[in-house]
């Protein structure tokens, strides 16, 4: 504790901080008698006695500690609460919490460190929750950290591009991740915030390949709203005409956002309900959608009714274009015995109105939010560094994610 008296002057504010050994003595003298005190002090002790005036200093702050258990709260709270309006913001505030555990608590080595972010990113990701972004973003870091220290000792953690398939899916040695490192921490904090810079670009590095993969009087058909989709679709439409047929998305009807937007951008737009996809398939160039994750198969998880528009396309030949950042990408895949984590059903007022109540009497109305589409359904991933096919997955999981940060 420190004592702090201030005395009123003509030119300012006179402020005298007693130290904690000075503490005993300092309590119940006037601030004139401290003064004296505080100048023998300095006079025997040759120390250099401060004084501040309200002109240069206003106050003297007060560092508070940083509570993990309290911001983790807050963060699952506008989870929650959904304050985090969608992946990309779940995304960044989940690596800026992270960055925060980083710069504010106790570690002396990267292993104390990995053990920190492990520790508080199952906090995160215990709560049933429909993001899977929250538990990637952890995993991402935790290369991050790696590759950091590997590159402060010289080394690098990356895989040779010569390497077998059977190494690349092998973790490396193990190393000695217990030296002290001084410049650790803000390396690893700059590089987070680059990772951050990243995320917020994705939605424009995705919109520019988009002549790339769009013709002139091509028929797209999408389904719901996206906002990775419609940047894409504006920016197309900007250099080569097309016509959009957009699928409502029943039941959060999130087409019709879609089809307003790109109607009220000069863009030539169809609306149609769920139930027509097929019948409309057959004149339809390639189908472009968004998706929630991509499992480490190639597989989606996405909107509910993705997955017969996908059966649909592929029934008629037609390319199905999966739109998604890097941090959509997941180390997790996807087995009969996850189907119940998989998945996430919503209130059933969305489907039938609480008004119907002799139907509810009699029936169970279920809602459920994701599909599981298959890599077999899908015929490009086109994520912010480039476009690959589903079979090509495990190669950006091995330059994102390390094989011993898959599970926390």
């Amino acid at each position: 504790m420190r004592i702090k008296q201030s005395l009123s002057l003509g030119f300012g504010t006179l402020v005298a901080v007693v130290t904690p050994e000075e503490e005993g003595v300092g309590e119940g003298l006037s601030f004139c008698n401290l003064l004296t005190l505080l100048l023998l002090r300095s006079y025997f002790t040759s120390q250099k006695l401060d004084f501040y005036t309200m002109g240069e200093q206003e106050e003297i702050q007060t560092v508070t500690a940083f509570d993990v258990n309290e911001n983790i709260e807050h963060f699952l709270h506008d989870l929650k609460k959904g304050n985090l309006k969608n992946t990309l913001e779940i995304a960044c505030e989940t690596v800026r919490l992270l960055e925060r555990m980083i710069t504010n608590c106790e570690w002396t080595s990267a292993k104390d460190l990995m053990s920190l972010i492990r520790t508080n990113g199952k906090k995160l990701t215990d709560p049933p929750t429909i993001h899977i972004v929250v538990g990637s973003m952890v995993k991402r870091v935790l290369k991050v950290i790696r590759d950091e220290y590997s590159s402060a000792l010289g080394k690098s953690d990356e895989y040779d591009q010569q390497e077998s398939l059977q190494k690349m899916l092998v973790a490396e040695e193990d190393m000695d991740f217990t030296k002290d490192i001084s410049s650790l921490g803000k390396s690893i904090s700059a590089n987070l915030r680059e990772l951050i810079e990243e995320f917020e670009r994705s939605p424009q590095d995705i919109a520019l390949q988009s002549e790339e993969h769009v013709h002139s009087d091509d028929v797209i058909m999408t389904f719901g709203h996206s906002r990775t989709v419609e940047r894409f679709l504006k920016k197309a439409a900007s250099k080569r005409k097309i016509h959009v047929i957009v699928a409502e998305a029943f039941p959060s009807c999130s087409g019709r956002t879609m089809a307003k937007n790109l109607a009220e951008s000069n863009i030539s737009t169809s609306f149609i309900t769920d139930d027509a996809t097929s019948a409309f398939m057959k004149m339809v160039k390639k189908v472009i959608v968004g998706t929630h994750s991509v499992m480490a198969n190639g597989g989606l998880k996405a909107r509910i009714g993705i997955h017969s528009v996908a059966l649909s396309a592929k029934r008629h030949n037609v390319p199905l274009i999966v739109l998604a950042p890097t941090f959509k990408l997941t180390p997790q895949y996807v087995t009969s015995s996850d189907q119940e984590g998989f998945q996430h059903f919503g209130p059933p007022e969305e489907v039938l109105p609480f008004n119907d109540d002799r139907l509810f009497k009699d029936a169970i109305v279920l809602n459920p939010y994701f599909d599981y589409v298959k890599p077999e359904l899908v015929t490009l991933l086109i994520f912010n560094t480039s476009g690959n096919a589903p079979s090509y997955v495990y190669r950006l999981l091995s330059e994102l994610y390390h094989p011993d940060d898959h599970e926390l």
